[in-house]
């Protein structure tokens, strides 16, 4: 797979240093590379970590269960004769259950052992006669200038449930940048066309209007703790996308809620409200 900005390498290296039991930093993840890996799903519509995650952990879990047996032959008064079912991986010790004293470390086994140890997993098929669905809620406070028609984004709240959220930092900073992509929607960005030539009038950064600095909002991130697992292994499902979608409706609403008059067509500019004041048709309707 990719990762196009979104944290995927850094959460595909939490899963796999989880299973294994080794700290985060003794794990690298290489992505996008065929020549080093298979093919993987495209990074979009939501599906990165909950289709890939799953992957991961069980190759992880693949090389655990080879590493143990390996680890009871070569190190087997170490580990007190246990049988390597008996055998687990925590912070970066491979241990007895049954007696947890009976230990080696994973780095010292690796180098005795001497071989490459290939882990192989996969993403089963969803499970069969359920949907699997994020579900969230935002709510927007705004304030509108009546004799400018300008309207300015005080606050988002957006609360979602995801499944289990592997990184919080991560997942926080994708909310953010979607209902930023949403305010933008909003209130900022628009396609303008010449109607004579069909050519777009606004064809770059200079003149196609993206929200700045100045017009982020608080943003308040709010996940509901709700890990799935029938949706797969690890428990999470995708949040790309679905904090942009109710974004521009709940600033819609805000307005509407501020000024009495709901604006019917986006970007809600200064013009369109003022039009919509006015009551000029097709800008809005009360």
């Amino acid at each position: 797979t990719q990762d196009i900005g979104c944290g995927t390498k850094t959460v595909m290296a939490q899963v796999a240093a989880e299973e294994l039991g080794l700290p985060l930093e003794h794990v690298t993840i290489t992505v996008a590379d065929t020549d080093a890996v298979p093919y993987g799903p495209f990074s979009g519509g939501s599906i990165t970590v909950p289709s890939v995650a799953p992957a991961v952990r069980y190759a992880a879990a693949d090389v655990k269960r080879q590493l143990a047996a390996l680890a009871a032959e070569q190190f087997e008064e170490r580990l007190g004769k246990a049988p390597a079912e008996r055998l687990d991986l925590r912070d970066g010790v491979i241990y007895d259950t049954a007696s947890p004293d009976h230990s080696v470390p994973i780095k010292e086994a690796a180098a005795k052992i001497e071989q490459m140890i290939i882990g192989k997993g996969l993403r089963g098929p969803n499970p069969p006669g359920l949907s699997l669905n994020t579900f969230g809620v935002q709510f927007a406070e705004v304030e509108v200038d009546t004799e400018t028609g300008e309207v300015r984004v005080l606050r988002v709240v957006a609360a979602h449930e995801s499944g289990r959220i592997v990184n919080p930092l991560t997942a926080s900073s994708q909310v953010e940048g979607g209902v930023i992509q949403g305010i933008g929607f909003a209130l900022y960005e628009e396609r303008v066309l010449n109607n004579a030539t069909g050519r777009m009038v606004n064809a770059n950064l200079h003149d196609y209007r993206l929200p700045t600095s100045c017009d982020i909002p608080e943003i308040e991130t709010v996940f509901v703790p709700m890990s799935d697992p029938i949706a797969n292994n690890v428990g999470a499902k995708g949040l790309g996308e679905p904090p942009i979608i109710p974004t521009a409706g709940a600033i819609a609403n805000a307005v509407y809620d501020a000024i009495g008059i709901r604006i019917t067509e986006l970007p809600m500019t200064p013009g369109r409200v003022l039009a919509a004041r006015r009551g000029e048709k097709g800008a809005a309707h009360a």
